[in-house]
């Protein structure tokens, strides 16, 4: 009998799982980030402990985002109409799963920190030494270069794939400080900002195709500048 009741309780666990990835975007992306993680994890030696924290890790993140949504669900049965007090309830529980976000960001970076350094550094061997001049030229290309293929793009009706300006030249800033500087420590701090200021793009105009093209003109352009310059 306690059998069947134990089943029965992990069938219930298992729709409120599907429910919440069915139904919430955050948790279909923290489960896609879960698997990366968890995949990378297997091709390194990680020690027990290192692997034990991941696994917490990704439990306290998905954790905090059952939680969030079961507070989301029960703010809405209460009521439907806008509320400050519905408002701050669901701001805390979300402001919650970024602190959990946050630390579980800060552990992954701590353990897989080394292993990224060695393939860095067998990417980048030594910093490239560039004038000046070529960098600030390969920043003004890329404003041209957006500007021209937003144009381009307003003219046939393609507003909805306009790049980003911004996201394009500080993705293009933090390559070439990727390049130039050759440390990963700068490089992810660089690349932490373009994430901000995406961040904040998406709030204003949640729309992830300007965004991404931008980041991904940024990129290239700096790429193929210091693959043509630097040699």
């Amino acid at each position: 009998m306690w059998v069947h009741k134990f089943l029965k309780s992990i069938g219930y666990a298992l729709e409120g799982l599907k429910y919440t990835l069915t139904t919430q975007r955050n948790m279909r992306i923290h489960f896609v980030i879960a698997l990366v993680v968890l995949i990378i994890s297997f091709y390194l030696p990680l020690n027990r402990l290192e692997v034990l924290i991941l696994f917490l890790s990704i439990a306290m993140v998905l954790f905090a985002e059952l939680l969030n949504t079961v507070l989301e669900t029960i703010v809405d049965m209460v009521t439907q109409e806008f509320h400050p007090l519905a408002k701050i309830a669901k701001d805390v529980a979300a402001g919650a799963v970024l602190l959990t976000v946050g630390l579980a960001v800060i552990v992954g970076i701590s353990i897989f920190y080394p292993y990224l350094n060695l393939l860095f550094v067998g990417v980048i061997s030594e910093p490239l030494r560039l004038p000046s001049v070529q960098l600030a030229g390969m920043i003004a290309f890329t404003f041209l270069f957006t500007l021209m293929l937003k144009g381009w793009l307003s003219r046939y009706n393609r507003q909805s794939f306009e790049p980003s300006i911004a996201v394009s030249i500080a993705s293009c800033i933090a390559a070439l400080i990727t390049f130039v500087i050759g440390n990963l420590a700068i490089a992810i701090l660089s690349y932490l900002l373009v994430t901000m200021l995406v961040a904040s793009r998406y709030r204003m105009k949640p729309d992830w195709v300007p965004l991404g093209m931008g980041a991904l003109i940024g990129t290239a352009i700096a790429i193929i500048g210091v693959l043509l310059i630097g040699g």
